[in-house]
């Protein structure tokens, strides 16, 4: 059976602010709430030709944060704790039946710790993220839905960052993904261009991951970003606007291109985010 799939790029969110080869200051941080939608009729296969489906739409609410246990440590979570996903029943343009189904669950914990290595002009940083297995692989009453990949991750990534002119900043990274349970192991790499300047920041973000197809191959009827060999090349602008007292909101769209097991249109993310700031001593205050 062909796969089915979609594309929740998580890793879009890990760089926000003090991402990238930045890490937090000690007793400083970042919390993001965030709501992120994506539903449509078409999608790429296996051999990432454009297919036309019944409706896939997945909904998943999304808490992120990083926190500065030194000023080289920073702590970071991904958590995806509600997800709503269904598929409708009918026929692709291949003649694969499909069957109506549901899924809502909880989804796997990303866990990570970053390291910065270098904090000049240039800052270059490496996290180790740990993929937990806390969500149900076999989703729904086909058993099909995927809310997580049923195995555990390591993931070493290295960063590099570069502030310039004119609020202006880059960064380009390079990830090793080690997927367990015979699943294949992949690379991702990308950057990303902003700029930051009082409340606003904004950024275009490149993603790339591709598969090293280093185990045998196992379809699934509707994998998604839990499946294995998933392939994807996205386009992410995202904007973060502070609002009073470091709480601010975020707006993001992502476009998956030249993808494998994804579907062909874009996601949507709303959020508000809290920016962990110490306060500043005052000279009245020494």
């Amino acid at each position: 059976m062909k796969k089915v799939g979609f594309i929740i790029t998580f890793f879009a969110q890990l760089t926000c602010l003090a991402g990238g080869g930045w890490t937090q200051k000690k007793g400083e941080g970042f919390f993001l709430l965030s709501q992120r939608m994506i539903s449509g009729h078409y999608y790429f296969n296996s051999n990432k030709q454009v297919i036309q489906s019944p409706l896939l739409s997945v909904y998943t609410t999304n808490i992120y944060g990083e926190y500065g246990f030194t000023n080289k440590f920073t702590g970071i979570i991904y958590s995806p704790v509600l997800t709503s996903l269904s598929r409708a029943g009918g026929v692709d343009s291949s003649g694969t039946v499909f069957v109506k189904d549901k899924a809502t669950g909880f989804g796997d914990i990303d866990v990570g710790m970053k390291y910065n290595l270098l904090n000049k002009k240039i800052n270059i940083s490496a996290t180790l993220f740990l993929g937990i297995n806390s969500g149900n692989y076999y989703g729904g009453a086909t058993k099909t839905l995927h809310l997580g990949d049923n195995e555990f991750s390591q993931m070493l990534k290295i960063e590099a960052s570069r502030g310039f002119k004119h609020h202006l900043f880059a960064t380009v990274f390079v990830a090793f993904n080690n997927r367990t349970k015979h699943y294949s192991d992949d690379l991702q790499y990308g950057g990303e261009f902003g700029y930051s300047k009082n409340k606003l920041t904004a950024i275009l973000k490149v993603y790339c991951r591709t598969s090293l197809f280093n185990e045998p191959r196992k379809d699934s009827p509707i994998p998604g970003i839990y499946s294995d060999n998933l392939e994807y090349y996205s386009l992410t602008p995202q904007l973060l606007y502070t609002l009073k007292y470091n709480i601010g909101v975020m707006a993001e769209a992502g476009f998956a291109l030249g993808s494998r097991n994804v579907l062909a249109v874009p996601s949507i993310s709303l959020g508000v985010y809290w920016n962990l700031k110490k306060r500043e001593a005052k000279k009245s205050d020494q």
